[in-house]
């Protein structure tokens, strides 16, 4: 069963020191007390919410805004009796009581940060950590305030490399999409920003852009107008794709069936969503497309016998 997440984010505020360097599993008094300097990170990026799930009262730690996303990344540090440190410059970057973000703000020149299987960014924030090839030892970091983690992380040994998982905050791709509306509407465009999965029919709608096309024909009932309700059976709220095609996923048969066939440009706004993308892609969409100059000839009628290519109203 899907867990469902509260609503509400825990309230952080910025925390107004950086802490000293992590040198082993046994934790250290920070060197000094210095002012944050500007990171990647802002702690405004972030949110940290309370899962229902979660008896414990784990917070799991979560990108703020639906332009970016936390992705999961996990390296190990090689660590040895000799060599000891992780070598990790730590920063809480946030805290509220019992609830913080700690996240990596450098490396030690020249110490073990610096030989993880993958390199660690300023602005990774520690969610786990256990000791290589150990995974039972495993805790957890995510929503800890600097001093958990450090105890944490000092309660494992200091004598084998140490596996840490961090979350980092990824750019999404997206696309800038342009709604051009008939010649007879007068209106200017409008333009969305949408994301991987978004939905055509509901960014539209959302933005306030009417979609039932008044000339449309009901594909389910082959005759009369009227909007499904994003069922995808009647084919009112058919776009055109002047550009980035490409970008949308793939039409089933069904879509096929009712307009690309005929118009290979054509999709279902119900039916059609973004992606999957890898790079900011630019889309050009024509809603009510039998609205537009030069759609239908002079000798076409609907059902009732009247003509389609009417003054004012394609």
């Amino acid at each position: 069963r899907a867990s469902r997440q509260t609503t509400f984010a825990v309230m952080l505020f910025p925390s107004t020191a950086a802490f000293g360097l992590l040198l082993s599993g046994t934790p250290h008094p920070p060197f000094a007390v210095r002012v944050r300097p500007t990171m990647s990170l802002d702690p405004a990026d972030w949110k940290l919410l309370s899962r229902r799930d979660q008896v414990d009262g784990a917070l799991t730690l979560a990108a703020a805004e639906a332009g970016t996303e936390a992705q999961v990344v996990t390296v190990t540090i090689p660590r040895s009796d000799d060599a000891p440190s992780l070598g990790l410059l730590l920063d809480e970057i946030a805290t509220s009581g019992d609830a913080g973000i700690v996240a990596v703000e450098g490396l030690v020149e020249g110490g073990n940060g610096e030989k993880a299987t993958a390199p660690l960014l300023p602005g990774d924030a520690l969610v786990a950590a256990a000791e290589e090839g150990k995974p039972t030892t495993g805790v957890s970091l995510e929503g800890l305030p600097f001093d958990s983690v450090v105890e944490r992380l000092s309660s494992l040994s200091s004598a084998v490399g140490v596996v840490v998982s961090v979350k980092r905050l990824v750019r999404k791709p997206r696309a800038t999409v342009t709604v051009r509306f008939p010649e007879a509407e007068g209106r200017e465009d409008a333009r969305m920003t949408l994301y991987q999965g978004a939905n055509l029919r509901r960014a539209m709608l959302s933005s306030g852009v009417a979609l039932n096309d008044p000339l449309a024909r009901r594909f389910d009932a082959g005759v009369g107008t009227g909007d499904c309700g994003g069922e995808g059976t009647c084919c009112t709220c058919a776009v055109e794709v002047a550009k980035g095609l490409d970008a949308l996923s793939e039409p089933s048969s069904q879509e096929v069936q009712m307009v690309a066939k005929r118009f290979p440009r054509w999709r279902l706004a119900c039916k059609a969503t973004l992606g999957p993308i890898e790079q900011d892609e630019e889309i050009v969409l024509k809603v009510q497309p039998r609205n537009w100059d030069g759609f239908y000839r002079d000798d076409e009628v609907d059902v009732d016998g009247e003509p389609l290519a009417r003054d004012g109203k394609r």
